[in-house]
Order: C-alpha cells, then structure tokens, then sequence
C-alpha cells in the first residue's frame, strides 16, 4: 500500500486536480496513466465501483421476485408479484432515460411495463448494456485527459475531470444506489422489519464470496479496502489509526448520507426509516432505511459467519449526513455491547 493513511479517503481525480493546479504535469501525467496505488488508472477509477452496484442490484432482483411471491402465496395471492414489478419497470425506465442523458445517442426507447420476470430479465439487460458503456466512456474521456496533460492545457483536462465523474458517473452511480433504498424501503412497508432482514441477509449472502475476501485480510489491508471503495460513493472521507483500531469518517457519507441530505426522506415518494431499535438500527431508536443494510451486510451477516462485524459503527447515519466506523485490529477489542446488540438476530434460526 503506497499511499499514506492520511491520503487513503482522497480519490484520484482529487489527487490529479491538485496536481494540475500546482502545474505538475508529470505528476498528472503518472497518475492518470497508473493511479495513485489505489485506483489503477484514471479509466478505471469509477468502474470498480459501476460494475460492483450492477452486482448487487442483480442479486436484489430475484429476491423482490422471491420476497414477493412468498408474501402472494401466504396472503391468498395478493398481488405484490405485481407491485414488484411496478417497481423494477419504473427503476429500469428511469435509469435508462438517465444513460441516453448521459451517452444522448444511445438507443432504446421505453418499453412498457412487462411481468415480474420479463422486467428482471430486461433490467439485468440493462444494467450490462450500461456497464460495457461506461467503461468505454470512462476510458475514452481518461485518454482524452492524458492528451490534454500533454499538451499542459489545464483547463481542459479539469473540464474533462468534471465530465468524467460529476456528469458520466455520478448521475447513474445515484439511481443505482436510489433504487437499492427503493428496494428496501418496499419490503419494509409491505412485510415489516423481519422480513426487511431476512431481505438483507439473503442479498449478503448472494455476495458472501467477495465478503470472505476481506475476512482474509489484516486490518490494515481491509481498513484500506473500505475506504477505497466508500470514497467511490462520493462522499468526504478520512481515515486514521490508533493502537487499537482504524477509524473511517464519512463527513458525509456518499451514498446514504447524501440521500439524507438530499431530502430523500421527505416529500413525495419519500423513503422511511426503521422505527423499532434492534439489529437493523445498531439498536438505535431509528434508522433511514438504507443505512440499515450496512448494520446486517457488515454486522449480522459478518457475526453468522465469522464470529465478528466487520465494521463497528458509532452513531452511525447522523442527521449531517455523517457516519463513522471502526475496524479493530485484534476481534476480540470489539466492544462486547456492540456485538450484543446484533447477536441476537446474527444467533442461527
């Protein structure tokens, strides 16, 4: 790990803007064509991250399915298979119409709404076609940035930095993340917090092989990891290090906390918040929805298979949009209450 603690929660695209302005062209020039130790390259900055929540919205589309149809069969089939549907079709509509703003000549019209199934297998269309895209994009417009670095034109090549991520990538990577919170906000509303974690538990099990990779890791590999992959959320984060643990601040968090403060719980079609303390909330009195997948994905789920959460949490999805969490060194530095708060839910049933 070439980078520095203090530097492990700036993205390159930072590092690269910092350089441009200090006139180190070199510097720029290396960054952009081999990263920064973190990020391979700067045409490969965001796909990472692109790629990962394609994955993860792959394994939530066939539990809502699931989810939904166990939920007909036990209520004398009402029709939730329906309303899973709805919910797919508008994601799927929405995302597309937000790639053809992004790449305006991309084909594709909507489609109208199909069956449960037709609308899971065309997302998953969707979401490859998008992913093969944006990794063309990204790529194309980190050539574009090197040309311009050669050319010491620094005016372009931060231009092309801010098109690059804050109009290619940050645009899709929130409707994404949006629908990941519709997801779960649509089984809590329907079938309650039981079935909100059996929702969570089932989606980290679907990716339980790229989690056993960070139980492999020492604390420092994976407190790098983290952060690696929580500043591609785009939010504010910093890292630092006691004897006994690395602690990550997220001032605030990019994916949850800016739907936070981006008002997504309020208004229309306002997401909800968990209202009952318990494992979802990290026993908190209450909980925006999408926040509590972090407490089951790297806590409960972590605690079922390991013996350990991953990440401890300490005031976890504050009202700033802020969050801050712990990875220990050593498990059994823990703290034994934080753990008592998931081990209940976590027991094997």
């Amino acid at each position: 790990m070439a980078v520095a603690i203090g530097e492990w929660g700036r993205r390159l695209s930072d590092v690269l803007r910092a350089a441009l302005a200090s006139g180190e062209f070199a510097q720029a020039l290396r960054l952009a064509r081999e990263g920064d130790g973190q990020a391979r390259s700067l045409a490969k900055e965001y796909t990472f991250m692109y790629r990962g929540l394609g994955i993860t919205i792959r394994v939530l589309l066939p539990l809502l399915r699931d989810t939904a149809l166990r939920a007909d069969g036990a209520n004398g089939g009402a029709d939730f298979a329906f309303a899973a549907a709805v919910l797919i079709h508008r994601f799927r509509d929405q995302l597309t119409a937000a790639m053809r703003r992004v790449w305006s000549e991309l084909d594709g019209a909507s489609q109208p709404q199909g069956t449960l199934e037709q609308e899971i297998e065309r997302t998953a269309g969707a979401l490859e076609t998008g992913e093969v895209r944006f990794e063309q994009e990204q790529a194309q417009l980190a050539d574009e940035v090197v040309r311009a670095i050669e050319a010491r034109d620094s005016a372009r090549a931060l231009a092309l930095l801010s098109r690059k991520e804050q109009e290619q990538y940050l645009p899709l990577h929130d409707r994404l993340i949006r629908f990941m919170a519709e997801s779960f906000d649509w089984v809590l509303q329907r079938f309650g917090t039981e079935e909100l974690l059996r929702f969570h538990l089932a989606t980290a099990e679907g990716q339980r092989r790229g989690i056993e990779k960070w139980e492999k890791m020492s604390a420092a590999e994976f407190a790098w990891t983290s952060a690696f992959l929580l500043k591609q959320h785009m939010g504010q984060v910093s890292v630092r290090e006691d004897e006994l643990k690395f602690t990550i601040e997220q001032t605030p968090c990019g994916s949850g906390g800016r739907l936070r403060l981006g008002r997504a719980y309020s208004g229309a079609d306002a997401l909800h918040f968990v209202e009952s303390p318990g494992a979802l909330t990290f026993g908190q009195r209450r909980l925006p929805v999408y926040c509590s997948h972090c407490a089951v994905w790297n806590g409960v789920a972590t605690l079922r298979w390991f013996g350990r959460a991953h990440w401890v949490f300490e005031n976890a999805a504050r009202a700033d949009g802020g969050c801050r969490l712990h990875i220990y060194k050593k498990r059994e530095d823990a703290p034994a209450e934080y753990t008592r708060l998931l081990t209940p839910a976590a027991a094997p049933r």
